[in-house]
């Protein structure tokens, strides 16, 4: 009987060690499927990001082309060829990161070679323009030009689309990793738990020694409890990791992204103080953004990029209490005593760097969660650039490049969006059309640089003499829109002075002249005397201007109660 219980000893001892590597091993590979699956989340988002950048360098390039087709100025066509240049780099780049996925490498060839079409067609329409003028340039963009543009739409919402299903799927495969990891814990260290405690009552029968034997066991309770509790805590940690990361893909501002960060990490590491800084736009210093817990040694609140062997490196630099190695520099060193543990983790995204995660702690332990600390950095990094991409495609869709204004498509819906909320709330609405005058001789004199300059100077009055809650446009050329929302007629005529003698005394210099002075004339027209639709109010605004400038420029005209009155003016 005692031989039998020895070897049934033996082998529930085997099993239960069986029992644990599976679990071990479980819970192993499926830490690595995840992070796998979050290194693939990255390469698809990355992926998104270069798509979106193609298409923003495409429409710059043709921004350019337009540009220099309207005003015949050669920045523009510099511009134009620097954007096209650029194009074959990111294409090659592109192709490089879904060379993996045979259906979206051929995606990618299709669209390079539509791009490519693209690319010849506004070649083209450039060498028709300097053999027959601008003419010549807008017979040659037709029907094969809009259908190229919009394939272009098509293939790049393709490529989008199918990444964006790959995230769906990369998804699911980290559930189905939080499952496995789940159904280890629950079904394999039970079953475990159980067979050492059969194998642990044979052998307090069995030993002698029954103090050692209970102490034994103690340990081997404690040792097992602690391995739960690590397998319960990993498991916690990657739910939440997920989670994490799946909400920072649906921030929309930067702020939102860094706010989600703080919280996660001062649940992650409790007991360990941090600081978020971000690199500023000039690339020359960290600047704090957001700090929570409690440092054992504090930063400063701005400190140059050298200072930090981690953005030195551009890799995690961990820093461990009596470590030989010299600190950072813009950690400072206790003037008794060993520098505290300390860890800088630089995020960064698109090879660009964009801030640094610094924690410290009198306790070590924080080191022991260094992992899933970079993954969650690394996932901090790629949705802030998406979102300061998403920011700067955004400025760039409404914004006029040269007077900051802005532009005429904005104007439109804004004017549409102002009228019908001054409708509701019974309150009027004032729009100027501004021109100032003798512009075309003014740009014949000084060359279209100097015109340049002088747009550029009245687009920087433009917004100092606007209320806060106005919108300022230019409407194309020299013409320019402002719409002042619930201001009532007085209001709308003493911002319309303002403007007129600002511009008078306004002095342009330029290559180190001052230019000479213009004037402006500009055209009232209000909301609901002279129109109640944005054309109709934009129409009876500019008969307005139109009288103004027959009057003798430099001077402001309100429109007339009569349209039939404006139109056979203008």
């Amino acid at each position: 009987m005692p031989q039998r219980r020895r070897l049934a000893n033996r082998l529930g001892l085997l099993a239960a060690a069986l029992i644990f590597v599976a679990v071990g091993v479980g819970v192993v590979l499926g830490a690595q499927r995840f992070i796998v699956d979050a290194n693939r989340v990255s390469h698809t988002n990355e992926v998104i990001a270069l798509v979106v950048a193609i298409e923003a360098q495409l429409r710059d390039g043709e921004a350019a082309q337009r540009g220099y087709l309207l005003t015949d100025d050669v920045d523009y066509l510099a511009d134009y060829q620097r954007s096209r240049g650029d194009l074959p780099e990111l294409l090659a780049k592109l192709h490089a990161l879904v060379r993996d996925n045979p259906d979206q490498s051929r995606r990618v060839l299709a669209w390079k070679l539509e791009i490519e079409r693209r690319l010849g067609q506004m070649d083209a329409t450039l060498g028709n323009y300097a053999t027959g003028g601008l003419v010549s340039a807008q017979r040659s963009i037709g029907q094969e030009v809009r259908r190229t543009s919009a394939a272009l739409r098509a293939q790049a919402r393709q490529l989008v689309a199918s990444e964006q299903q790959l995230l769906v799927q990369r998804a699911e495969s980290s559930r189905s990793s939080a499952n496995l990891l789940r159904a280890l814990a629950i079904l394999g260290i039970p079953l475990g738990l159980v067979i050492i405690a059969v194998v642990y009552g044979w052998l307090v029968a069995e030993i002698r020694h029954r103090a050692r034997a209970e102490a034994d066991g103690d340990d081997a309770r404690g040792d097992l409890l602690r391995n739960i509790q690590a397998l319960e805590q990993h498991g916690a940690d990657l739910n939440e990791l997920s989670r994490y990361g799946g909400m920072l893909q649906s921030c929309v501002r930067a702020e939102e992204a860094i706010g989600l960060a703080t919280q996660y990490f001062s649940r992650l590491l409790p007991d360990t103080g941090g600081t978020l800084y971000r690199i500023r736009a000039s690339q020359d210093y960290a600047e704090e953004v957001a700090h929570w817990g409690e440092h054992a040694i504090n930063g400063p609140a701005m400190f140059p990029l050298p200072d930090c062997w981690a953005l030195r490196r551009g890799q995690p630099h961990v820093h461990r209490a009596h470590h030989e190695l010299l600190p950072c520099s813009h950690v400072a060193t206790p003037s008794l005593g060993a520098t505290p543990s300390y860890a800088c983790v630089p995020l960064i995204a698109q090879g660009s760097q964009l801030g640094l995660l610094y924690l410290s702690s009198h306790d070590d332990a924080f080191l022991a969660r260094m992992d899933l600390v970079k993954t969650a950095a690394e996932q901090l990094s790629m949705a802030l650039s998406s979102l300061e991409l998403q920011a700067r495609l955004r400025v760039q869709s409404i914004r006029e490049p040269l007077t900051g204004l802005f532009n005429r498509r904005y104007l439109e819906e804004s004017l549409a969006r102002e009228l019908a909320r001054c409708e509701r709330r019974h309150m009027p609405l004032g729009l100027m059309m501004l021109d100032l005058d003798h512009f075309k001789r003014f740009n014949d004199l000084h060359g279209h640089a100097g015109g340049d300059a002088l747009l550029s100077e009245f687009g920087r009055l433009l917004q100092a003499l606007s209320r806060d809650e106005d919108i300022a446009c230019r409407y194309g050329g020299e013409e320019f829109t402002l719409i002042l929302p619930e201001a009532d007629p007085i209001t709308v005529q003493a911002r319309a002075e303002a403007i007129r003698a600002g511009v008078e005394g306004m002095r342009v210099t330029h290559l180190g002249q001052e230019l000479p002075p213009v004037t402006v004339s500009i055209g009232v027209a209000m909301f609901p005397q002279h129109g109640g639709l944005g054309e109709s109010l934009m129409r009876q605004a500019d008969a307005a201007l139109y009288r103004a400038k027959r009057a003798g420029r430099n001077r402001v005209e309100t429109a007339t109660l009569d349209p039939a009155g404006d139109q056979s003016a203008a």
